[in-house]
């Protein structure tokens, strides 16, 4: 399942959506999902060169250690900022690209999945699970993990690992239960 959720913001409406990086740490979900990515990107081995454009608070990099960290975000506070379709291309081949909550937030998510294939030899992608509603009003995408993988092995991606994550608040919380996929790549 694949489906779209909502046109395309402007250049304008983007800027003001993403105008700091995100910080993960105020949610339970997140920090779930951010742990779990970290653990899943070990698992795959990490390289000397990881590139994050899309990083926000950039813990996920920073937790890898390697020798060379890449970063970027939309947001202003980094290196490389603007959108990715523009800042992938300001960055050598890298071991690993780490693509965590982003592709729903992309007009066109299998064009930059391809060209990060171009430029990465292996990528860290998570995702909301099962997104069908528009909700959310940064994301453009919901997909199911078949959806999700059609669109990994379409653009020369081959999954080795992945795994969906689900947090269910305790009850009295005011969160909801959020669900998310993630995959390793080569």
């Amino acid at each position: 399942m694949r489906v779209r959720l909502r046109p395309a913001w402007s250049p304008e409406q983007l800027a003001q959506i993403y105008a700091v990086p995100h910080k993960h740490d105020f949610w339970p979900d997140h920090r779930l999902r951010v742990a779990e990515t970290i653990n899943l990107a070990r698992e795959m081995g990490v390289p000397d060169t990881v590139a994050d454009l899309s990083c926000g608070d950039a813990v996920i990099g920073r937790a890898l250690a390697p020798s060379r960290l890449i970063l970027g975000d939309f947001a202003p506070g980094y290196e490389l900022t603007g959108p990715l379709e523009q800042t992938l291309d300001q960055i050598p081949h890298v071991g690993m690209f780490i693509c965590s909550e982003t592709v729903e937030h992309l007009d066109d998510p299998d064009a930059v999945l391809a060209r990060v294939r171009e430029k990465a030899d292996s990528l860290v992608l998570s995702t909301p699970l099962c997104e069908t509603t528009d909700r959310n009003p940064e994301h453009y995408w919901g997909w199911d993990t078949d959806g999700v993988e059609a669109m990994l092995r379409a653009v020369s991606w081959t999954p080795v690992l992945q795994r969906n994550v689900i947090y269910m608040p305790d009850p009295g919380e005011n969160w909801m239960a959020a669900f998310y996929q993630i995959w390793g790549c080569k």
